[in-house]
């Protein structure tokens, strides 16, 4: 690939400004200009299209301060020479955790710290009575010899008391405040690092979160796990760009999520691959919907909404095994069989390997 010289030149621009010696600030405008013009020679050098997500990675690579993205990139760019929307779409898959990770963390530190401080409002509260139990009880000593100096003491200790509680229940009220916000930010957090943001399913990572806390569950019903993947998808986004390879995506995971019901875990994988979680359900059973899915899917007749031109009949291969308490394993055998699917022809569900021929 030729070097993209106009961007180099529009870097060495940026840096020039930034290490000129006098106190003039540069124009924002100007530098707001630069950076989309970087951006789009970044885009049109590697054939992407301007969609969102591609203008945003490569903003993301340009500024250069997140060292995964930074590093994914240009491990394929030494391999390969130019980046595809596809590896863009996996390299933002693939770095976006790290950041949620972070954030996640972050939050649950900071709900960590409200609930040590309301803990020690609590402590605090605890020690107040104490200290008036005591007060009281040596009040009650003086009350004969020392009748007015008892009442004295009453009335000060009682005030004491009243003003330690308005406080504590001041700091009681406003952590109460703080940590119902921060749960809040919390549950959106999980949300959001659990869903994948293409389809609005459940990512790879509510997957196997929804998985665990499947298999945890004592005396739990048998279920099923299935791989399902787009069949001939690179085709699609060839003939017909990737913004109608994403609707085609959106497409099937809709009609898996709606066929299947709420009762069956729809997740997008990676890719065109999407994974089920069949509660209560064996391979066969769930086999037995998953190829009715199929079947209705495959029946309908697609048509890319942007041109009007025909996309034709879709269909999704698949593996399905029941779960038999190792996740790894049955991902390992669905994949298999999903493999076995491909091999075969495609468009059709497997639940187990047909045996290999021996030669006459």
């Amino acid at each position: 690939m030729n070097a993209p010289v106009s961007l180099h030149s529009q870097l060495d621009r940026l840096t020039a400004w930034f290490r000129r010696s006098d106190d003039t600030v540069p124009d924002r405008s100007a530098l707001h200009r630069l950076r989309y013009e970087q951006i789009g020679s970044f885009l049109f050098e590697h054939g992407l299209e301007p969609s969102t997500t591609n203008f945003d990675f490569a903003g993301r690579f340009l500024e250069g301060r997140e060292s995964a993205l930074v590093g994914a990139a240009e491990a394929l760019l030494a391999t390969k020479g130019r980046l595809t929307d596809r590896d863009v779409e996996r390299i933002v898959e693939r770095c976006a955790p790290t950041d949620t990770s972070d954030k996640l963390e972050k939050l649950t530190r900071l709900l960590e710290a409200k609930v040590a401080e309301c803990l020690g409002a609590v402590g605090d509260a605890s020690a107040s009575t104490s200290a008036y139990s005591t007060a009281l009880g040596e009040a009650a000593g003086q009350l004969e010899s020392e009748p007015g100096e008892a009442y004295r003491r009453l009335l000060e200790v009682t005030l004491e008391v009243a003003e330690t509680t308005r406080r504590i229940g001041g700091r009681l009220e406003s952590t109460r405040e703080d940590t119902k916000r921060l749960r809040a930010d919390l549950d959106r957090a999980v949300r959001a690092a659990e869903e994948d943001h293409l389809t609005g399913l459940p990512n790879r990572r509510g997957f196997f979160a929804r998985m665990e806390e499947t298999l945890a569950r004592p005396n739990a019903a048998p279920f099923a796990l299935a791989l399902c993947d787009i069949d001939n998808f690179k085709a699609i986004n060839d003939r017909h760009g990737h913004h109608t390879g994403d609707r085609v995506l959106r497409f099937v995971g809709r009609t898996l999520r709606e066929f299947l019901g709420r009762r069956v875990m729809v997740a997008r994988y990676g890719g065109e691959e999407f994974v089920c979680l069949f509660e209560g359900s064996d391979a066969e059973d769930a086999a037995e919907s998953l190829d009715a899915c199929r079947t209705q899917l495959r029946d309908r007749l697609l048509r890319d909404q942007t041109t009007n031109l025909p996309i034709g009949r879709i269909s999704f291969s698949a593996g399905v095994t029941t779960v038999a308490g190792d996740a790894g394993e049955a991902l390992r055998i669905a994949d298999e069989l999903l493999y076995a699917a491909k091999h075969a022809g495609k468009d059709q569900v497997v639940t187990s390997v047909p045996p290999v021929a021996s030669a006459a």
